[in-house]
């Protein structure tokens, strides 16, 4: 907390964070909500993970247009005016009715922002390398990180709050992001001063070069460690983030199969959706654990173990699988702060939008295809079964981290 009471950059690109993960989070779980209302609902809620997931799969291509901006500051600005723009429009599309054509235009539109917010944090990137400490880059993407499950926390509830409260009205949940995304651009529209730094020379005509991209990368994580395989690593995240990413849509699926905690649907998903962010929240602030010490590798294996547990349990012993998402939130948020300390360590300001973007890209590209793989087996074979898939792969991918450790 001492770098935002001291650092004014960081703390106008804080706050105004805030609002902007406030806004994503509130209409996440809003829009996965609208989604099971519609009578296929089982067909929506993956439809509607499928939108969610989507601009993950373009954050290099974010982070090249971000590198080659010149105004970054005036483009964070306009960009955030873009996405009140774009929510107030959700809000009317909420008021036209209920339809597959409406429901995918709102889900465009929902995706054209993430990709927006892509953009932002490539743009925002330098001028935190610029106006941070190299000793204090950790921390302060530590906070932002905690910061996005502090949005989780508070955002989720009080999109639930706001449907009950006015009966299911989704417009003035889509008002209330385009009033949130106005507050962002605020921020940083009356703190542009504050957010400057020379960002070196940015040459407009350059080309995205994915070969150089991962050359770049691969020197980031052989910094640090001269013994890592970056290749296993790579393979790691990638098998990991594909299972991963059919934890969130099969929970939602499972919740939507049967009464758990004897709650309603929205009830149940803002439970676990809750505990996710809670252990998020607590493993990106409280960093002097025995988890700190260990290597990436070692955290990944460990978090194949946590999705098999947590596959295994989320049909019969639901409160178990509640404990066991906070503990894997928890594991998973150390290795983020990690990541971005080397970025922002040994890459220049003028390929840090494209690097972090780069490893995002190339780290989660597997997020889609594994989120539309698990949503289609389960629709094919049943949630109980696919889960047991991802427990199955889980325990191999575990021993197979744990035979690699000795050889």
């Amino acid at each position: 907390m001492q770098l935002i009471r001291q650092n004014r950059s960081f703390r106008a690109l804080f706050v105004s964070s805030l609002f902007t993960m406030l806004g994503t989070s509130l209409l996440n779980i809003v829009f996965l909500i609208y989604a099971s209302s519609f009578d296929q609902s089982t067909f929506y809620v993956s439809l509607a993970e499928f939108f969610i997931l989507a601009p993950v799969f373009l954050a290099i291509y974010t982070g090249f247009l971000a590198d080659k901006t010149v105004k970054k500051a005036s483009k964070m600005i306009a960009s955030s005016w873009v996405q009140a723009l774009l929510y107030f429009s959700i809000a009317l599309l909420f008021l036209s009715g209920k339809n597959l054509g409406l429901f995918l235009a709102i889900g465009g539109a929902k995706s054209l922002c993430d990709f927006i917010s892509g953009y932002k944090n490539g743009l925002r990137a330098p001028i935190l390398q610029r106006n941070v400490k190299n000793d204090e880059i950790s921390s302060a993407f530590g906070q932002l990180q905690g910061l996005s499950s502090l949005a989780e926390l508070v955002g989720q509830p009080l999109g639930v709050m706001i449907l009950t409260m006015t009966k299911q009205s989704f417009y003035l949940v889509g008002c209330v992001n385009g009033l949130l995304f106005i507050l962002s651009g605020a921020v940083l529209y009356f703190n542009r001063q504050h957010l400057t730094g020379e960002m070196g020379k940015i040459n407009k005509k350059s080309h995205l070069n994915l070969r150089k991209t991962f050359a770049q990368i691969r020197l980031v994580f052989t910094v640090e460690s001269k013994n890592s395989n970056f290749v296993l690593i790579l393979l790691s995240v990638i098998l990991l983030n594909f299972l991963f990413a059919g934890i969130g849509p099969l929970t939602d699926l499972s919740l939507i199969s049967g009464q758990k905690f004897g709650m309603s649907y929205s009830v149940a998903v803002l439970i676990f959706n809750l505990s996710l962010s809670a252990g998020m929240l607590l493993g990106s602030l409280w960093m002097k654990d025995f988890l700190k010490k260990l290597t990436l590798q070692k955290l990944f294996v460990l978090i194949f173990a946590l999705i098999a547990l947590f596959a295994v349990t989320l049909s019969n012993l639901a409160g178990l699988a509640l404990f066991l998402i906070f503990v894997l939130a928890y594991t998973v948020a150390k290795a983020s702060p990690k990541v971005n300390s080397l970025i922002m360590e040994n890459i220049s300001s003028q390929d840090l939008g494209k690097i972090s973007g780069g490893i995002t890209t190339l780290f989660t590209f597997s997020i889609p295809f594994g989120g539309a793989f698990f949503i289609f087996l389960a629709n094919l074979i049943g949630v109980r079964l696919t889960l047991d898939l991802i427990a199955l792969l889980g325990l191999c991918f575990f021993i197979r981290g744990i035979l690699a450790r000795k050889t």
